[in-house]
């Protein structure tokens, strides 16, 4: 469990480098930017107009490389937001030059990837948390707690089920290779993975799996179905259809919050991939359609749902509630009100990191043998759809609630 934060009055911040400022820094940069434990010292990208923005809206180093970022002496921390190919790469360089690690999911594409970056990390001696994962929101983490305490006796089965329109949100060039990672199972995946692994136990011993990719020109992953076994007895479902006829929201909040219009083409005004990509790049951070007010309140003040999540077990079932939990049992429902409040992106992982470096232990969760375990699940998804075969998993890790 996350530790509340101290009310001393002085209290050492760790200074935070971001490796890559992307489309998902306007996501991450405010609840960095306002985290008292924190403070933003450096950052890089290979693009100037995005650095440019960073130097006028933050302060700080600025580098035209990752590698160069890790060895600034003024950062403690390095956040890596770069693309999945990437992230093994990045990592590896953090922790080589003595810097803790939050790398943004998935650890690696590979789990030879996965391995170098845990060496790297244990003969430097630092840790590497993997996230943003919605897995560490409060009410997940509560559900974990309930699965894995025997509050509703043993954990039985876990079903999660997300529809959206992330198939057709535009994408740049590389994101549509497949061969680079950024598919729905590896870009999506590790989040249901997570937070299947976790209501579940941890240690998954196969899957198996059936994909879609629909569209010609888009030749990635658009929708999955997967079955977990786990050793202790447990099996979960993970269902994602990202073609964009259901916005799953309407099962949690019941209300449509995404605004994508009904069908399955919203992406159809782009003339050209070199276009699409042109409007994507415009929308990271430093680009002219970058809009969102990065001082502003967040856009939904409740806990977000990463689609519906169920878990069922010997004496009763447990699922979230716009606030916090519902617990089905004995005939009845309560609620368990959560009150930490929503967070949105990466505020956990910088409590988590915080409070492992600061008392000199390890990570609590979510470390890179965690997220090895995870990017395990995710490659069996896809192999498991190629050969249409079971495949067994050999790299799993327990959770500890």
């Amino acid at each position: 469990m996350l530790h509340c934060r101290s009310t001393l009055a002085k209290r050492p911040r760790l200074r935070i480098g971001l490796a890559g400022l992307g489309a998902a820094t306007p996501n991450a940069l405010p609840e960095i930017a306002s985290h008292p434990d924190y403070q933003i010292t450096a950052a890089a990208d290979v693009r100037p107009e995005a650095l440019a923005r960073f130097a006028s809206e933050i302060g700080g180093e600025t580098y035209d490389s990752v590698e160069a970022l890790c060895n600034s002496p003024n950062v403690d921390v390095v956040h890596v937001l770069t693309p999945n190919h990437l992230h093994a790469q990045h990592a590896i360089a953090a922790a080589e030059a003595g810097k803790q690690v939050i790398c943004d999911k998935p650890l690696a594409i590979s789990l030879e990837q996965c391995d170098a970056v845990i060496d790297a990390a244990e003969r430097n001696g630092v840790r590497v948390l993997v996230g943003h994962s919605q897995s560490l929101d409060a009410p997940i983490r509560r559900m974990a707690g309930i699965t894995n305490g025997g509050e509703l006796g043993r954990v039985t089965m876990v079903h999660t089920a997300f529809y959206s329109d992330w198939y057709y949100r535009p994408r740049a060039g590389y994101e549509l290779d497949p061969r680079m990672g950024e598919g729905l199972t590896m870009r999506q995946g590790p989040v249901q993975v997570d937070i299947a692994r976790m209501l579940a136990g941890g240690r998954a011993s196969s899957v198996r799996a059936v994909i879609t990719s629909l569209d010609p020109e888009r030749p990635i992953d658009g929708s999955y179905v997967a079955f977990l076994a786990f050793d202790n007895g447990a099996a979960a479902t993970l269902v994602y259809n990202a073609y964009g006829h259901l916005d799953s929201s309407e099962l949690t909040f019941g209300i449509n919050l995404s605004g994508f219009p009904a069908g399955p083409k919203p992406v159809s005004r782009f003339a050209s991939l070199d276009e699409e990509q042109a409007y994507k790049d415009s929308t990271r951070y430093g680009g002219s359609r970058m809009t969102r007010d990065l001082q502003g309140p967040p856009r939904n003040p409740h806990h977000a749902f990463f689609g519906l999540t169920i878990a069922s077990c010997e004496l009763g079932d447990v699922r979230q509630s716009v606030e916090g939990l519902y617990v089905y049992e004995r005939g009845a429902r309560r609620e368990i009100a959560i009150e930490e409040p929503a967070k949105r992106y990466t505020t956990a992982e910088l409590d988590l990191m915080y409070e492992a470096v600061i008392n000199d232990r390890p990570l609590a969760t979510h470390d890179a043998r965690w997220g090895k375990a995870t990017v395990e699940v995710c490659l069996g998804i896809l192999e498991s759809s190629r050969s249409g075969e079971t495949v067994p998993m050999r790299y799993q890790t327990a959770y500890h609630a």
